[in-house]
């Protein structure tokens, strides 16, 4: 991953330069509009005054042109001089309607302007907003991809959930296969509780049960130097298990020790696999219930295969 950063890092560089490129563009698209516009209004008021000068020269020659023709009605002037002044008068009043007429299309051509604008405006939105879409798709596309590749590469390594040591390995080779659904190794943890597991004979499982206190010796260490050391039934197997090997049958039971009752061996060291009697307390018993037990057992028994 880090050495696609750079990789990375180039592609956005480049993709900020188009984008620089791109506004850069439309800015100056907006810069000779927004000019265009500009001189269209100051065409517009040099059309405006060129029009106002024409009405004045109108409102003269309107004037005159009363005068005249009451000089003409007395036979002062002759009718060329009347007919020259509406001429002209004819003449001014068709150039101040082309002046209306072309403020009137410069007008136009500044909303026209205005609209360009807007549209270079929207165009660059539209066009940024179909990269960000296949921008976005492709994104969904790769995180998908990483996601996959992640999976993959995490099924590459196989990773215990908590540390430990490695007890017992199936598989002793690099790039050896894994059977699925069977274990590669058995991992002891370093931080879980330590537990004792024990085997009960099917005899006596009425008289084991969970939060049982129990005494428990290990025979590996010498007796005179090792005290016995308190437990307790955390677990009873709801089943027998028979062992392949032997065919012996038995219930499994989980007893766990406290860092207290652990600290009492002293320098003595625990290691998985080591053999462990186990002596649990089933309560007070007399010796009159020592000696009728086994008839209550066989007469119990009677009953049954009735």
């Amino acid at each position: 991953r880090q050495g696609a950063e750079p990789e990375i890092a180039s592609l956005i560089e480049g993709e900020g330069h188009l984008f620089a490129a791109r506004l850069a563009s439309r800015d100056g698209q907006r810069a000779q509009l927004t000019e265009r516009a500009a001189q269209l209004r100051e065409e517009i008021a040099g059309l405006t005054e060129q029009a106002a000068a024409k009405g004045r020269e109108i409102g003269l020659i309107g004037t005159e042109l009363r005068g005249v023709r009451d000089l003409y009605a007395k036979n002062l002037v002759p009718i060329t001089r009347v007919t020259a002044l509406e001429r002209d008068g004819a003449r001014l009043e068709g150039e101040r309607g082309q002046l209306i007429a072309s403020i009137a299309s410069a007008k136009g051509k500044i909303a026209e302007t205005k609209l360009q604008i807007l549209q270079v405006d929207a165009e660059m939105r539209a066009e940024v907003g179909k990269d960000l879409a296949e921008i976005r798709g492709k994104w969904s596309e790769l995180v998908e991809k990483r996601v996959a590749a992640e999976d993959q590469l995490k099924r590459v390594d196989l990773r215990a959930p908590q540390d430990g040591v490695v007890h017992q390995m199936s598989v002793h080779t690099v790039g050896g296969l894994v059977t699925p659904s069977e274990p590669a190794m058995l991992i002891v943890p370093d931080a879980d509780r330590l537990t004792v597991e024990v085997h009960v004979q099917p005899q006596d499982i009425d008289s084991v049960r969970q939060g049982q206190a129990a005494v428990l010796r290990f025979a590996a260490f010498n007796a005179r130097t090792t005290p016995e050391i308190d437990g307790a039934v955390t677990r009873v197997s709801a089943d027998v298990t028979t062992d392949p090997k032997s065919g012996q049958s038995y219930y499994t039971a989980r007893i766990a020790l406290t860092g207290a009752e652990l600290a009492r061996l002293g320098a003595v060291r625990l290691v998985p696999g080591m053999p462990v009697e186990a002596h649990l307390h089933i309560g007070e018993r007399t010796v009159l219930s020592y000696l009728v037990k086994p008839l209550t057992d066989q007469i119990a028994k009677a009953w049954r295969e009735r």
